[in-house]
């Protein structure tokens, strides 16, 4: 197990990872790595983990992939004993019968991957019956450039909902240089391909990136379908808490794409490792009009926190309207 730092803090707030970066199975086929936020394939190079089967004296938040699960699911049901939460990545087979009981609400979530066609993604697997077990389960979306990409981002959340998630999470994944000429030279032709050069190489990623997460946005919005990952919790830092801290990282992201230097997101992101390191329940901080115990939880921090737990309200009501404008 290593310790990771994930390129989207602010979506997958996680610590550690067991065993290797995944792989794909097939060929031509491409899984997402939600560490670096980079397409792996089948003849890619892993590097070689260092065994550690030692169970951490505190809970940890643990990312693991279907591979794992297959291979330490004794050591996988010491970390649930132990505490630990897990967010299991299905970049491959898995049964949800291969998951370890959690011994805390949310204490272990699956995460299904959808990556465009375009890029070799696979159909998305099946996720009622993780539901049916009590797993929380949702998609992560990997944007990234193809043809058509607002009508691709549509679709990739309606596929979400059609097999069963309960939430989603969008992230842009890199396409490096390699990976663009192969796309356009399997593609291309002979003749060349106008159309396709521009998308890959005459785009600005960076700003096609942003498009695509607020399109996410309008979308999820338009279906009713969450973006807050509701978990993993631990032990000792409840489903709640994780969910709302994980909410404020949500915003204090799209805060900084708004805003650039002049965003107010760092507030955010204070507050929210504050309240996750705090352990405590948002609802009854709420309740009894105490979150100002946490640290960070200014007046401004204080109301956009509440109004976005509620979902309405200012000041989130006008950071929504400006994410979501098109």
């Amino acid at each position: 197990m290593r310790r990771i730092d994930a390129v989207f803090p602010d979506l997958l707030p996680l610590s550690h990872r067991l065993g290797p970066p995944p792989l794909a199975v097939e060929d031509g086929a491409a899984v997402l790595d939600p560490v670096e936020m980079r397409l792996v394939r089948s003849g890619d190079a892993r590097p070689r983990p260092v065994a550690d089967r030692a169970v951490p004296r505190r809970p940890l938040r643990v990312l693991v992939h279907a591979a794992t699960v297959a291979r330490d699911g004794p050591f996988l049901e010491a970390l649930v004993r132990a505490g630990s939460g897990l967010l299991v990545t299905l970049d491959g087979p898995l049964a949800p019968t291969a998951l370890p009981e959690p011994a805390v609400r949310g204490q272990v979530v699956v995460l299904g991957q959808w990556v465009p066609p375009f890029w070799g993604g696979a159909p998305l697997a099946p996720l009622a019956g993780f539901a049916e077990r009590g797993f929380p389960a949702g998609v992560l979306l990997g944007l990234g450039p193809a043809p058509e990409p607002l009508a691709q981002v549509r679709r990739a959340v309606a596929e979400a909902g059609e097999a069963g998630a309960a939430f989603v999470v969008a992230a842009p994944f890199a396409v490096p240089a390699e990976d663009r000429h192969r796309a356009y030279d399997a593609r291309a032709g002979e003749v060349g391909d106008g159309e396709l050069e521009d998308l890959l190489f005459h785009t600005d990623l960076g700003q096609l990136a942003a498009e695509l997460e607020r399109e996410a946005s309008r979308e999820c919005l338009r279906l009713g379908m969450p973006e807050t990952l509701p978990g993993p919790a631990t032990s000792v830092t409840p489903q709640a808490a994780f969910t709302a801290g994980a909410q404020l990282l949500l915003w204090a992201r799209r805060l900084d794409l708004l805003d650039g230097v002049s965003s107010a997101g760092w507030q955010l992101r204070r507050a929210a490792q504050a309240l996750l390191a705090s352990r405590r329940e948002p609802a009854a901080l709420v309740a009894e009009d105490n979150l100002r115990v946490i640290p960070g939880f200014t007046p401004w921090v204080e109301a956009f926190a509440r109004s976005a737990w509620s979902g309405r309200g200012e000041p989130f009501d006008d950071v929504l309207a400006r994410w979501i404008a098109e």
